[in-house]
């Protein structure tokens, strides 16, 4: 039977913006913010992958490092510029989140190369990410949905182009991405207050 005609098969969702644009935040914000209602049960998980080993690959670090001094009270977030999540560790940390957060919802975040219109664009999918692909590393795919952004053109030496990467524009997108989750944050909290049965976690009431 063709894929296309499974009856479960999810459907591809995924919306794309520059950071530069009018009511970025809200809009992605309010794109993320459906996700999270849909799985209004479960613990929302960031995972920020990378390293600040590599400027281009450092978004990941430096936004979990901005989520964590923001004190969110609806998100427990995963991969900093102190305990990054990368290549080297990222399958056992995984583990490590699963067992601690069986019933996660989670959205995992990391940078990417792709065409030079696309640079300082972040896409919003409902679909997993594989990091490392761009690299040819094999690692497990991340995430329940996901949020790239796009740090540089693609060439035919990505590892360079990453090591090259302005961290000016790596630490203005993730700085855009901290508003889009400090808006999401403050929603959900909204939506605690009208509809708390909805956010209950495991018998855990989520704290406002």
């Amino acid at each position: 039977m063709s894929t296309n005609l499974w009856p479960f098969r999810k459907k591809v969702f995924s919306k794309r913006m520059h950071m530069d644009d009018v009511g970025f935040t809200q809009e992605l914000g309010k794109s993320l913010l459906s996700f999270c209602r849909q799985h209004a049960s479960k613990e929302f998980i960031v995972a920020c992958i990378g390293t600040d080993r590599s400027t281009g690959d450092a978004l990941g670090p430096l936004l979990g490092t901005m989520l964590q001094k923001c004190h969110l009270t609806q998100f427990t977030v995963y991969g900093t510029l102190e305990e990054p999540l990368h290549a080297v560790n990222l399958e056992n940390r995984l583990k490590e989140i699963h067992e601690l957060h069986p019933n996660a919802f989670l959205i995992a975040v990391d940078a990417c190369l792709g065409r030079q219109a696309h640079v300082g664009s972040i896409t919003l999918s409902n679909q997993s990410l594989k990091p490392g692909a761009a690299m040819g590393k094999s690692l497990p795919e991340v995430g329940d949905c996901s949020l790239t952004g796009v740090v540089n053109a693609a060439g035919l030496m990505d590892f360079h182009i990453l090591q090259s990467t302005r961290l000016h524009e790596v630490m203005t997108m993730a700085e855009k991405l901290q508003t889009v989750f400090t808006y999401v944050d403050m929603q959900l909290k909204q939506s605690i207050k009208k509809h708390p049965s909805l956010f209950q976690k495991k018998g855990i009431f989520t704290e406002l």
